[in-house]
């Protein structure tokens, strides 16, 4: 594949230029903020921890639930600098390893919890309003299943 860019790949080499997240090709403003919240704050944090490390850890905080910003992750940081679409990323060979190390690391995170007990969470008490730790059991997730259930709604 020939370079499309070569001057920009000779001025991030050189130090010269600094690419923000919201550069990078199927990030924004939102995704930038998301990322900023768990430490990423340049396209080179995120180059340096990895798409899946970034999303996975974003998903653990509560913060996304879709499987959307994975695949614009990976393709923001392939190739590099110049990015592919999410949706090549979504349709692509890609796309069965990544759900696979996805699920290995929640079934692995599940045993964890387990071992442990349950998990830690940190609630807020709606009467004096300070938080406190409580346990509870973690939430169990089968393959083919929605990744977080939802209460059924009264249908007229």
């Amino acid at each position: 594949m020939p370079d499309r860019n070569p001057k920009v790949r000779r001025r991030l080499a050189a130090g010269k230029l600094r690419l923000r997240l919201c550069d990078l090709r199927n990030l924004g403003p939102r995704s930038e903020k998301l990322l900023a919240d768990i430490g990423i704050y340049t396209a080179e944090d995120l180059r340096r921890r990895g798409a899946l490390e970034a999303y996975l850890e974003l998903r653990r905080s509560g913060r996304v639930r879709s499987l959307n910003l994975l695949w614009a992750l990976v393709g923001a940081l392939e190739p590099w600098p110049e990015g592919r679409d999410w949706r090549e990323v979504a349709t692509s060979e890609a796309r069965l390893p990544l759900l696979l190390a996805v699920d290995a690391r929640d079934v692995a995170r599940q045993s964890v919890l387990e071992a442990g007990g349950g998990v830690l969470a940190q609630r807020t008490s709606k009467t004096t309003g300070k938080r406190r730790r409580t346990t509870e059991k973690p939430p169990v997730w089968v393959p083919g299943l929605p990744f977080e259930t939802s209460k059924k709604k009264n249908r007229r």
